[in-house]
């Protein structure tokens, strides 16, 4: 037997937030690390997978979590 979950917008919202903090402490460990630079392809890569990450969860706040 399935058991299909409420949808609840508290939750969703809650749980956008603490995946948006967790991107913005991983952005700031990142732009600490001296090993950053033009030629490190895979902290750059994963940098701009977090700006666009931080960018999608933005747009959906706006769209469903009310200020």
């Amino acid at each position: 037997m399935t058991r299909v979950a409420k949808y609840s917008q508290a939750v969703l919202c809650e749980q956008m937030h603490a995946l948006y903090d967790l991107l913005q402490k991983r952005k700031k460990e990142i732009l600490a690390d001296p090993a950053l630079t033009p030629d490190n392809d895979e902290l750059n890569d994963e940098l701009e997978q977090i700006y666009n990450r931080s960018r999608l969860l933005q747009e959906c706040f706006e769209q469903f979590c009310p200020s």
